[in-house]
C-alpha cells in the first residue's frame, strides 16, 4: 500500500541538471560549491501550461479520432 504524499518523509525534487537543459532560467549554481539548485516556483508555472498545451493536444487527438469514424 503506497503512502499518502503528505506523509512520506523523503524530499521530492528534480535534477536540477536536466531542468537547465530545457529551463536553464530555473537554475542556479552556487559559484563556490558548483551545486546547482532548481527555482520550483518558477518551475511550477512551466508544469501548469505544459500540461494546458498538452491537454490540448490531447483533445485534437481524440476530435480527429472521432470524426474519423
Amino acid at each position: 500500500m503506497q503512502q499518502p504524499v503528505l506523509q512520506i518523509k523523503e524530499d521530492i525534487g528534480v535534477i536540477a541538471q536536466e531542468v537547465e537543459e530545457v529551463a536553464p532560467e530555473l537554475v542556479r549554481t552556487n559559484e563556490e560549491t558548483g551545486m546547482k539548485s532548481v527555482r520550483y516556483q518558477g518551475l511550477t508555472a512551466i508544469l501548469i501550461e505544459a500540461i494546458k498545451e498538452q491537454q490540448k493536444q490531447i483533445d485534437e487527438l481524440k476530435y480527429l479520432l472521432q470524426n474519423k469514424k
